[in-house]
């Protein structure tokens, strides 16, 4: 399988029901209503990490390489690709007709700029752990060179060419990720970080943006300047961010939605039952997890840190109180990644009983002279049902079997992502989704100058095995070093892996063109879909 698609997973939250009025029943055959699952931060493709913000901006954005629905990468704004015997050079040949939502035409210039600011430490989000590779990337990031000695040019107008400093054979796969698509660098230029705003923003994708209310409903208009306009069916999508999962649910039987994106977890065996064609149950290439603060007076013993992680009980956590298709997961990446090839690194308390693993965590805390009862912890979380029944199951848990005391932290959605982003919690839940089918797109969460980090542990030996790895050309060596890189990380409990997600959606019949089954990344783009 080959996925890709940045940072997502389905347990995010929003931070205010938008609700839709019986009046708006979806019957227009060229209209899709659908169910964003929570609010979108920045349109800023860039500088976006959540996983309604993806869908939106998918809507909104093209690259040079696009995907099909199994997330293999096909043809996008290149038309076609070479590259160099060697595997340094990488020629992209864009099409003819290329141009932005205003008119303007896209020439390969419009991507050099875009990929520099892609990697741009002023203006980078995630990109930079993904495109090392890139020649000078680390030198740009850390300032000991200009961006413009960055590895991308303009051969000439239609033809756009990365140099990387060495081979990247997953390379095409991600270059389908969300910030290598093309931006305007004028509008940019003119109106600053308000160059997204409803009165300003240009894109490049299928679609571009109509309306949009603050914590409200976002209308995209399909974009007339799009290279493959004639066959995108669906004229208008309206995003609705719904957080509650019973008042969503409540708008797709009344026809006021055309596709759920998760259902209330205590109706999906219903659900399952009564809805059997329309109800999708899809495997996820993403994670779980608690981050755990280790700078924190509570957090700073590994010891503890580990008690809490042997406490979970994760077959409790997906088979009972969530019961819809997720895994339970003792690693710090997926068994399905590379298809299997890290299904052999996990904990090797995994063949423990829970009873055994809870009285393991109790000699922890003793020995490292922890008195529970003296003993609380602040856990946080983004606000909705899912996260909200994930906190209190894993609360319980703790204070039962271990005697901790458990604070729970709902936090609404833009307190929650400042807290992530400025390592404010002491636990955290938090998620992470595969960019692509490869062990790199989860390495970053642990690597010491990564952005990602937010327990900001940092452990030098696991960088320079991550870097032995990236240097080797044997896939076996490479292998070896990643295995050992993600073993040594484990041992210091700097997160606490919970499960392997899965994600549900809920399609009309009136619905056609998706193939959800095959998408692991749950990226749908609405120019797949057709209406009755």
């Amino acid at each position: 399988m080959q996925i890709w698609r940045n940072f997502s997973v389905f347990i995010l939250s929003a931070s205010l029901i938008v609700a839709c009025s019986k009046d708006n029943k979806s019957n227009d055959s060229k209209v899709l209503r659908t169910d964003l699952g929570g609010n979108v931060g920045t349109l800023d493709p860039q500088g976006a990490f959540d996983p309604y913000t993806f869908h939106v901006l998918s809507d909104l954005y093209e690259g040079i390489v696009d995907m099909d629905q199994a997330n293999n990468p096909i043809a996008g704004m290149a038309e076609s690709w070479t590259v160099s015997d060697d595997g340094l050079t990488y020629d992209f040949y864009l099409r003819h007709d290329l141009k932005f939502s205003d008119g303007s035409s896209i020439s390969a210039d419009d991507f050099v700029y875009s990929w520099r600011r892609m990697i741009d430490p002023e203006t980078a989000g995630y990109a930079g752990s993904s495109f090392g590779n890139i020649l000078n990337v680390p030198d740009v990031i850390s300032h000991k060179l200009p961006l413009d000695s960055l590895g991308v040019e303009a051969v000439d107008q239609y033809q756009f060419r990365v140099n990387l400093s060495k081979p990247d054979p997953a390379f095409i796969e991600k270059c389908t990720a969300l910030f290598t698509t093309v931006v305007p660098e004028q509008i940019i230029d003119k109106y600053g970080e308000s160059w997204t705003s409803l009165e300003h923003i240009v894109t490049s994708g299928p679609y571009k943006l109509s309306k949009r209310v603050i914590n409200g409903e976002i209308v995209l208009e399909k974009n007339p300047y799009y290279y493959n306009a004639k066959n995108v069916k669906m004229e208008s999508i309206i995003y609705i961010p719904y957080q509650d999962r019973n008042s969503a649910l409540s708008a797709y039987k009344t026809e006021e939605l055309d596709i759920l994106n998760g259902v209330p977890v205590d109706q999906y065996a219903k659900l399952k039952s009564d809805y059997t064609k329309q109800l999708n149950t899809v495997g996820y290439e993403g994670i779980v997890f608690f981050s755990l603060n280790v700078f924190s007076d509570k957090l700073k013993d590994t010891n503890v840190r580990e008690a809490l992680s042997l406490a979970v009980d994760r077959n409790v956590l997906t088979n009972k109180i969530l019961a819809s298709g997720q895994k339970p997961l003792y690693s710090y990446v997926t068994p399905t990644i590379e298809n299997g090839r890290y299904k052999n690194v996990y904990y090797d308390w995994k063949s423990l009983t829970q009873a055994e693993r809870d009285a393991k965590a109790k000699e922890l805390l003793k020995d490292s002279g922890i008195e529970p009862q003296k003993y609380s912890i602040n856990l946080t979380y983004d606000n909705n049902d899912i996260n909200r029944k994930v906190a209190v199951a894993v609360a319980s848990m703790w204070e039962k079997e271990i005697g901790i005391k458990v604070n729970l932290m709902p936090a609404e959605r833009k307190d929650y992502l400042d807290k992530r982003k400025n390592s404010d919690f002491e636990v955290l839940l938090n998620s992470w989704g595969a960019a692509f089918n490869h062990v790199t797109t989860y390495t970053p969460e642990y690597a010491c100058a990564s952005n990602v980090n937010v327990s900001r542990l940092c452990t030098v030996n696991y960088d320079s095995l991550i870097t032995d790895a990236n240097m080797s050309l044997n896939e076996d060596q490479q292998t070896q070093f990643y295995e050992r890189a993600l073993q040594l990380a484990m041992e210091q409990y700097a997160i606490i892996p919970l499960y392997q997600n899965s994600y549900t959606m809920m399609i009309s019949p009136k619905v056609s063109g998706l193939n959800v089954e095959s998408n692991l990344l749950h990226d749908i783009r609405s120019k797949w879909i057709s209406k009755q």
